[in-house]
């Protein structure tokens, strides 16, 4: 009897990770979509992915009236309002996963087993850089800022 309890729980188990991989995928699909979106001045507007890159970068028909300063200001400002607005989903979505994950686990079937949810780390929502993604690299390393041009006093 103890041992067809012990199967009914490992197959409940093994259910319960099934559903949670097929869950996890889904939320990758889901992130990919996210965008971050803000407008500064109602002249300037950005959008951002769901790690805070920005995607797209729209002026409106009245940005002559800034200067460039003022320009590269609302520029800087957005982006950072955008990539706080993506963050913001990616966490909403998380949470509602993290809501989720409960039920068995290894440690409840087999006793010593360790308890994976306490060995993981949480699940935050960020994701590693994408392969062909090229971090932003400084000066010193050889290549320069791509934001930079817009805040020298030069432009």
């Amino acid at each position: 009897m103890s041992n067809e309890h012990a199967r009914s729980d490992m197959a409940q188990l093994l259910d319960e990770m099934r559903r949670q991989v097929r869950e996890v995928a889904r939320i990758q699909g889901e992130r990919a979509g996210i965008t971050g979106r803000a407008t500064v001045r109602k002249r300037v507007t950005v959008a951002t992915d769901a790690n805070g890159m920005v995607i797209e970068v729209r002026f409106g028909s009245e940005i002559a009236d800034l200067s460039y300063p003022e320009i590269a200001d609302a520029f800087v400002r957005a982006a950072s309002a955008a990539a706080a607005d993506a963050a913001r989903q990616v966490r909403e979505l998380v949470a509602r996963f993290q809501q989720q994950r409960s039920g068995l686990s290894l440690s409840d079937l087999i006793d010593g087993a360790p308890d994976l949810r306490s060995v993981l780390p949480p699940l935050t929502g960020e994701l590693p850089p994408q392969r062909d993604s090229r971090p932003v690299e400084t000066e010193e390393s050889g290549y320069r800022d791509p934001g930079a041009m817009f805040r020298e006093s030069g432009w």
